[in-house]
């Protein structure tokens, strides 16, 4: 699995868009990405105070991204590409 490297985090985007290939979910996803743009950094903070009962090594990685327009107008493009595949 490749992934990308971004202000020093791993963040693992094909990890994420395949769980939602397999999962068919790449239709609701993309709309939803949109919607993270703007409100993906309350996400991420939501997420990172609930680490401690969810563990951090799932979920520091999805914090981090939330927190980044940038990784999800990637992880975005990256579903594009998928879909079109299919």
């Amino acid at each position: 699995m490749r992934h990308q490297k971004e202000k020093g985090t791993t963040i693992p985007l094909e990890y994420w868009a395949n769980i939602l290939k397999e999962r068919k979910l790449i239709d609701m996803a993309l709309p939803l990405l949109e919607i993270l743009k703007v409100w993906g950094f309350v996400g991420g903070q939501v997420l990172w105070m609930l680490t401690p009962f969810l563990g951090r090594e799932k979920i520091a990685p999805l914090a981090q991204a939330l927190e980044e327009p940038e990784t999800l107008q990637r992880l975005q493009c990256y579903l594009i590409e998928e879909d079109m595949q299919v």
